[in-house]
């Protein structure tokens, strides 16, 4: 089973990857993903979920399961974390202004150092206690992972503050009990203790703020469901609360309204609004027997409505289930980040105490040796590291969601972001998916009029493709009496009507009626090289007329095919059709590649040789007949509007019917890929930049961190990170 888990008490991947490790070190545990970003922890097992949550409370942390449709966001203790924040900045403000403003603002000659250092030494200890105490949490957590032997960013903090609070009370305890000189009071460092711990938490804060933006787009989504809705019961309207909702209600809908469930018109008329899911800005209209979404809007009409799907069954549900469990999957590229992470606080550890003797062997003061080795600490980020992924992850595919693209995991994401090649399946994705009539002829001897009253009357009572889209395009022609009629299978229909008898179907079924169809060569020529089916219709006297019938090209397809090319991408298409109306639709299209003629394992070995020879290949198709090839792609892209095997066979789902949204996607991909390069790539040199500096080594150039500023630069570096993934939400793709 699959059950998805929100993780207490993580800061960095060091936690992640502890977590991780900890559950899949269960033998029944199959796979375990935990998303630093949103605390949330998925895990496959076939076993007892109590040792699962054991797992992770003997790690240090604590799991609680949520609910199937809970969306996993910040912790709320994150972003109400203000007021101890608040307290924490104000004391500290007062620690910088009594251990350093003497030197530049007005300053009481009673509390200098020199004058009286215990009574300076014990108001800076009085103003960092208590925020030490407001933080305690950070110093809770570092020891925990510390002596758990699975050290985090808590840790780095909890040691560099915490040197610092011990070595100034150290300093203060020297003045109770000795007469040391004076001057040693001078470089108490509790306002670095103090000012860390401030700046930290206020980062963390914001920084929690900021991660809980990405989740807007997916939390908006599982709020489209209303409150309350109407139905009808003893020919009354009620409203009721949508929870009491059943399968056996007859839902009111009307103009303004939001869907509360999936159902079907029974009765009436509705103009829908289905932007929220497909993306699509355009109200649909729906009639009797159409189908409605729960989370969509009512733009217009009145309609009694069925319930199909209700509660965590809509599509709307499985669309939040589907973003949310996508949200903590991890992609490929985080692999890197999750390998520095694993060993880069115990490195910075060394670094620290390296720093810390290098400077205590050179100036011989363990104060000084000590600063530089409390900046290294605190200057560390692994957070940027454990953020540089899944912070653009999450922000894609919430922009995905609103644009109506469905994103089921992060690693097709970024295969997606990689692909130079794309294969199209042909009917239902390039194509409209249904017959039309492309144009008709009529014989030298009969009349338009004549030839679709015979059609339409004929065509009207069959329920093939072909018949459909006759019958479609000859409504409102006048209807003869039909008194017999029959169906020929394989060649078309055949009836008659008083002393007249008809016949409507292919040229199979015209030679055996012995009618001459010589006149209309022309058109049927030029149709059928175009991949068009022609429909002849006659009488016994003669040849009526004929239809060319098509499935046509979808209107965006060719442009959208275009400017994928001149990104960059390489497109095919793959059909189980004839030659001729592949060939069509291909030279319509300005598909170069293309084969015709395939069965569903054809397709997959094709898709099979392509990956092959070309890498990573994207295929996007609709029908069920494309559920294999979908899952042999290494990335595989369902048309929402298609069937419900190839959407569960997909990566990524397009739930409206344009083909301009695969290019969308494509642009969607690239920016989240862009986007995380660069997270790693600043993380990284922040890292490598700040930590040597930090250590002092350009402290001969008069170039230095104090401990206060190193951890104002940490909280940044992280803040960084986060805008720099939010502006997918704002970037026009």
């Amino acid at each position: 089973m699959k059950r998805s888990y929100k993780v207490y008490g993580m800061m960095c991947t060091a936690c992640v990857l502890h977590v991780e490790h900890a559950v899949l070190a269960l033998p029944f545990v199959t796979s375990a993903s935990v998303s630093l970003l949103t605390s949330g922890m998925t895990v496959e097992f076939d076993g007892d979920e109590q040792e699962i949550l054991a797992a992770v409370k003997k790690a240090g942390y604590r799991a609680v399961p949520i609910a199937e449709n809970e969306i996993a966001t910040v912790d709320a203790a994150e972003k109400t974390r203000f007021y101890p924040v608040i307290f924490s900045l104000i004391l500290a403000a007062a620690l910088a202004y009594f251990e350093m403003g003497r030197e530049f603002l007005p300053y009481p000659a009673f509390l200098e150092p020199e004058r009286n250092p215990l009574l300076y030494l014990g108001l800076l200890f009085i103003l960092t206690l208590p925020i030490i105490l407001l933080n305690n949490r950070i110093f809770r957590g570092g020891i925990r992972s510390l002596i758990g032997g699975a050290p985090n960013m808590d840790s780095l903090i909890a040691l560099g503050a915490g040197a610092a609070f011990a070595y100034g009370t150290g300093i203060l305890f020297a003045f109770l009990f000795a007469d040391p000189a004076a001057t040693l009071a001078a470089h108490a460092p509790f306002s670095s203790a103090g000012m860390i711990l401030a700046l930290i938490t206020l980062g963390k804060v914001l920084e929690g703020r900021a991660k809980d933006k990405t989740a807007d787009a997916i939390r908006a989504l599982a709020s489209l469901t209303p409150d309350t809705v109407t139905v009808l019961e003893n020919g009354e309207e009620h409203t009721i609360p949508v929870r009491e909702l059943t399968r056996d209600h007859v839902l009111i809908l009307k103009a303004g309204d939001r869907i509360p469930c999936d159902g079907r018109i029974g009765e009436g008329h509705l103009s829908v609004d289905e932007s929220a899911l497909t993306g699509e800005s355009l109200p649909i209209e729906k009639g009797r027997d159409a189908e409605v979404f729960a989370g969509c809007t009512v733009s217009d009409g009145y309609a009694k409505v069925f319930p199909t799907e209700i509660g965590e069954e809509t599509s709307l549900s499985r669309t939040v289930r589907l973003v949310s469990e996508a949200a903590a999957t991890k992609a490929p590229i985080a692999k890197t980040a999750d390998k520095i992470s694993g060993i880069f606080v115990p490195f910075v550890m060394s670094i620290a105490l390296i720093t810390f003797l290098v400077h205590l062997l050179i100036s011989k003061e363990f104060s000084h040796a000590l600063h530089y080795a409390i900046s290294v600490l605190v200057i560390s980020c692994p957070c940027a590291l454990g953020l540089a992924t899944p912070t653009a992850i999450m922000c894609a595919i919430g922009r995905g969601a609103r644009m109506g693209i469905l994103i089921k995991n992060a690693g097709a994401l970024e295969a997606l972001g990689r692909t130079k090649n794309i294969v199209f399946d042909k009917t239902g994705t390039l194509t409209e998916g249904r017959m039309q009539v492309l144009s008709f002829v009529t014989a030298s001897n009969a009349e338009k009029e004549t030839l679709f009253s015979v059609a339409h009357s004929m065509e009207s009572r069959s329920e093939h493709p072909l018949a459909i889209a006759i019958s479609d395009y000859t409504r409102g022609a006048s209807e003869i009496c039909i008194d017999k009629f029959s169906l020929l299978h394989g060649k078309g229909l055949f009836a008659k009507s008083g002393k007249n008898s008809f016949a409507a179907g292919n040229l199979s079924l015209m030679e055996d009626c012995e009618i001459e169809t010589d006149e209309i060569e022309d058109f049927i020529k030029e149709y059928e090289s175009r991949g068009a089916a022609i429909i002849y219709i006659a009488r016994a006297d003669g040849l009526l007329g004929a239809f060319a019938v098509a499935d046509t090209v979808r209107a965006d397809a060719k442009q959208t095919l275009a400017a994928l090319k001149e990104n960059g991408i390489a497109v095919s298409m793959l059909t189980g059709d004839a030659p001729a109306p592949a060939r069509a639709a291909a030279e319509a299209l300005g598909i170069e590649d293309y084969h015709a003629s395939l069965t569903p394992e054809g397709k997959s070995n094709a898709i099979a040789a392509l990956t092959g020879e070309k890498g990573i290949v994207c295929m996007v198709g609709d029908g069920i007949n494309d559920s294999l090839p979908l899952t042999a792609a290494t990335v595989g892209v369902a048309i929402g509007t298609g069937s419900d095997v190839a959407i569960e066979s997909a990566d990524i789902v397009i739930r409206g019917e344009h083909t301009a949204d695969v290019l969308r996607l494509v642009k969607l991909s690239r920016l989240a890929l862009r986007k995380i390069r660069q997270n790693l790539f600043w993380a990284l040199l922040y890292n490598s930049i700040c930590i040597p500096i930090a250590a002092g080594a350009l402290a001969p150039l008069g170039i230095s961190l104090s401990p206060a500023l190193a951890s104002a630069a940490m909280a940044l570096s992280s803040l960084t990170v986060i805008s720099n993934a939010l502006t997918i939400k704002r970037a026009k793709i």
